[in-house]
């Protein structure tokens, strides 16, 4: 073989081995069925310090920082974050392998819900996903395939997109990546309810021990009778797994010259959760805030012999580390709520301005 020739032979087997190396670099070309989507994501998950949410027009819908106390919404001024969600997407990108490559034409990138979020059109979501020596940008298409167990990706940058194995649910809206519950007071440890409305008017209900089946209402006016025996209840269990719809810093609140109207709940070992609650445009928002007072005994209903081994209201003295319990937990609320305001479902909102009128069967 000639000079000239091996000259050629060497230049071919130089630009095939630059070809074979760029096809190693291209990530793109390198997954195939059961392949991780995002390589390297699980070496890192616990390191994971910041997520950013955008959608269609790159709109940023949530920043996510991880701090020392968890995670957070950076632009909700660091409310505590949905950790749930946060979780499921991320342990599920983690995991995700790929099931199926799918188009690599930006034509067809809608019918699965994958194009580019800078469109104004666009309908998936995009995680920015950081970690020190690590990130990652991928957007969430169509999330119900496979009953919710497949969906369609697609790593930013790249053309390629894929159905892969995940539960994936990055919601539509900044509200979904915010932590929900607000308090979950069931109405077996709440004794009484009393709503103080601007105009005077009282609405008080009680019950004598907590596992009473009924609240019973004071002062029904004379003549008339309530809808039904347990109609107050739902007052007593408004509390009870309450969750936020939104959430909004008290410093910026505005409520106008409106006075709230005030109820005040308490527990049978003396918790007091005073929510005070407006109505503003088509939604109502409330303040809660929690104190402590010293119990006191249970009423005994009707029937029930005295000196009942165990019963509530006794003569016991006050157990000084139950009462310190229930201030702990007392400043535990206020640490996390105070400073804000809430809006809640209107299901459980009508229940902190219930009236007199509303609990009555009509005058005949």
């Amino acid at each position: 073989m000639n000079q000239r020739n091996l000259l050629i032979l060497f230049a071919a087997l130089g630009l095939a081995a630059l070809a074979a190396w760029l096809l190693s670099e291209d990530d793109s070309g390198s997954l195939s069925e059961g392949d991780p989507v995002l390589p390297g994501l699980a070496a890192v998950l616990n390191d994971i310090n910041s997520v950013t949410v955008r959608r269609a027009g790159d709109t940023t819908v949530a920043t996510l920082r991880r701090d020392e106390g968890g995670w957070v919404l950076a632009d909700r001024d660091d409310y505590p974050a949905n950790f749930a969600r946060i979780r499921q997407n991320l342990r599920g990108l983690a995991d995700a392998q790929i099931f199926e490559a799918k188009t690599a034409n930006a034509e067809f990138y809608e019918r699965l819900g994958v194009r580019d979020i800078a469109d104004p059109e666009a309908a998936g979501t995009e995680l920015d996903i950081q970690a020190p020596g690590y990130s990652a940008r991928v957007i969430i298409g169509r999330t119900d395939e496979g009953g919710g167990s497949l969906a369609y990706v697609r790593r930013a940058g790249d053309a390629q997109s894929y159905l892969v194995t995940a539960s994936l649910d990055p919601g539509s809206q900044s509200a979904d990546w915010l932590d929900t519950a607000i308090l979950d007071l069931p109405s077996a440890r709440v004794r009484s309810v009393q709503i103080r409305h601007p105009d005077g008017e009282i609405l008080a209900i009680a019950k004598p021990r907590s596992e009473s089946t009924n609240y019973t209402v004071a002062d029904v006016p004379e003549g008339r009778s309530l809808t039904y025996d347990g109609v107050a209840n739902a007052i007593g269990a408004a509390l009870a797994g309450l969750k936020l719809d939104d959430v909004e810093p008290a410093a910026g609140f505005d409520a106008g010259d409106a006075e709230p109207t005030v109820a005040s709940f308490e527990t049978f070992d003396g918790l007091v959760v005073e929510a005070r609650t407006w109505q503003r445009d088509e939604s109502t928002v409330h303040a809660f805030a929690a104190t402590v007072t010293t119990p006191e005994p249970a009423e005994e209903t009707p029937g029930e012999a005295e000196g009942d081994a165990g019963a509530e209201g006794s003569d016991d003295p006050i157990d000084a580390e139950a009462v310190a319990r229930v201030q702990q937990e007392a400043d535990t609320i206020n640490a996390r709520l105070n400073g804000w305001i809430y809006t809640t479902p209107s299901f459980k909102a009508e229940q902190f301005t219930r009236r007199m009128d509303d609990l009555l069967a009509a005058a005949e």
